[in-house]
């Protein structure tokens, strides 16, 4: 039932309030109280809902507002579900064994962390998906990295963002291709335009790490054990090159932009056929072993421990989470509240470097109150396009810009989609691994500078803002940098 008559359109320092103290009772409850995240979350909501009644909304409106938030990531829920299976059914076939088996032969303790970041960057860039390489090469990494003595925040940080990386820039990824076509851009004109960005702040954060491992290494001796969970490994699984057939698979499929969930359960059946042929593994364990994951039974603590972990079973709390965390998200965008913080944004933005500023505040907005990458990045380029366009900007700035906060900045908020995710399969909350995820903090940091500089900022005719304007010339013929 529609309220309009009695609906207010709330101010902006009231949507500010609306805001704040939900998201506050989140940060209170999880970071000081020290509960799980679902109870502050469910406050939350009731809080938002509270605040839309007295606006005028019905529940049924804020009902249908949280509805159609789960369903914008009902795909995430399937993912996860299927991922879940996956990484039970690969350990059980020796793959993940694989990979931690020769990832301690070949990486050394010093270069673990540059290397990991590196690795995730190549899968992520191949698949276009961080969802996929963190499931499945981050899996592996965490593994190794474990076993090296590295705190697991740290880890997980440096697989964050390698993953998302690809996930910013590949061509076949959902994220890149969705900034591209909402801009109205060029898939590699907006490609290119993301290198300037985001290439530095990789430079930069593999230095970070190399400093990093560089300085771990130099304290600890950890030769005895890697050696016993080499030989443990060795005595436990057939670790041939059939094993790895699986995570090659998955990689060329998902170059082949085969749709995630098919692709996964593909690579959850291929996996079971490696299982039973070269572990000789009973359908019942790889039954069990999508349901209830993998749990070790070697007799040596340390493999057991790092290898006891995936299932459907692992995964449905993080989806409790997410459902959680999005119906408060859909609350949120339905009375109003973003779109009026947003709206008052365009207005500070005299400037370019303001401009991109706002831009990005716009997306971290739409991230903090509805969790979802997507919406960071759709609702804000909407918005601005048409400021943009009257400012005589090229639209792969704006598309830029928005991949620069809204994508890359999705695995830092504890409630995202994409944090959830990373808790319930690598098992690190954000609270412990954002500070160590160095590449989603320096990307946008580029892109500020920028904004005010004028240096990799384009007008609507393709030609730099630092140069005089030349004569218009036909867009469409934009370079792959310029």
């Amino acid at each position: 039932m529609d309220n309009d008559g009695s609906r207010k359109k709330p101010g902006l320092m009231l949507a500010v309030v609306a805001f704040i103290i939900p998201v506050l009772v989140i940060l209170w409850g999880v970071v000081f109280a020290k509960l799980p995240a679902l109870l502050p979350i469910i406050i939350a909501t009731t809080i938002a809902c509270l605040i839309g009644k007295l606006w005028g909304y019905s529940w049924d409106e804020m009902q249908k507002g949280m509805f159609d938030s789960i369903y914008r990531v009902h795909i995430a829920i399937l993912i996860l579900i299927a991922v879940g299976m996956l990484i039970g059914v690969w350990i059980l076939a020796g793959t993940i064994p694989t990979i931690i088996y020769w990832g301690l032969k070949l990486i050394s303790p010093s270069g673990y962390l540059v290397t990991a970041f590196l690795l995730c960057i190549v899968a992520s860039t191949a698949t276009g998906s961080s969802f996929g390489t963190m499931g499945t090469v981050g899996i592996a990494l965490l593994g190794v990295g474990q076993a090296l003595g590295y705190p697991l925040p740290l880890v997980v940080g440096a697989i964050v963002s390698g993953a998302y990386f690809g996930d910013k820039m590949s061509p076949v990824s959902d994220s890149t291709n969705i900034a591209s076509s909402v801009c109205e851009v060029n898939l590699f004109s907006h490609i290119g335009s993301m290198m300037w960005t985001t290439l530095p702040a990789a430079v930069v954060t593999a230095v970070i790490y190399t400093i990093m491992g560089i300085n771990h290494s130099g304290g600890s001796d950890l030769g005895a054990d890697v050696t016993i969970l080499l030989q443990s490994l060795e005595t436990t699984f057939d670790l041939s090159l059939w094993t790895l057939v699986p995570p090659v698979l998955l990689i060329l499929l998902a170059y082949r932009r085969v749709p995630a969930v098919p692709l996964l359960m593909v690579s959850v059946a291929l996996g079971a056929i490696v299982a039973a042929l070269f572990q000789g593994q009973s359908m019942i364990a790889i039954i069990n072993s999508t349901i209830k994951g993998y749990v070790g039974s070697s007799g040596v603590a340390q493999l057991d421990s790092l290898l006891t972990r995936g299932g459907i079973n692992s995964i449905t709390g993080t989806v409790m989470l997410l459902i959680s965390a999005v119906s408060f998200g859909g609350v949120l965008e339905k009375i109003g509240v973003l779109g009026v913080i947003v709206d008052a944004s365009l207005k500070w933005a005299t400037t370019t470097g303001r401009l991109i500023v706002s831009v990005i505040f716009a997306s971290y907005i739409m991230l903090i109150g509805t969790g979802s990458q997507a919406i960071a990045m759709i609702i804000p380029a909407r918005a601005y396009a048409p400021v943009f366009k009257e400012r005589g900007l090229h639209l792969r700035v704006l598309s830029r810009t928005v991949e620069d906060s809204g994508c890359i900045a999705s695995p830092l908020l504890p409630w995202s989609v994409h944090a959830f995710y990373i808790l319930g399969v690598l098992g690190v909350s954000a609270y412990e691994y954002a500070p160590y995820a160095f590449m989603c903090w320096i990307v946008p940091i580029f892109s500020i500078i920028y904004g005010y500089t004028g240096f990799a900022i384009w007008r609507a005719d393709n030609s730099p803002i630092r140069k005089p304007a030349p004569e218009v010339k036909d867009s469409e013929n934009d370079s792959f940098l310029n």
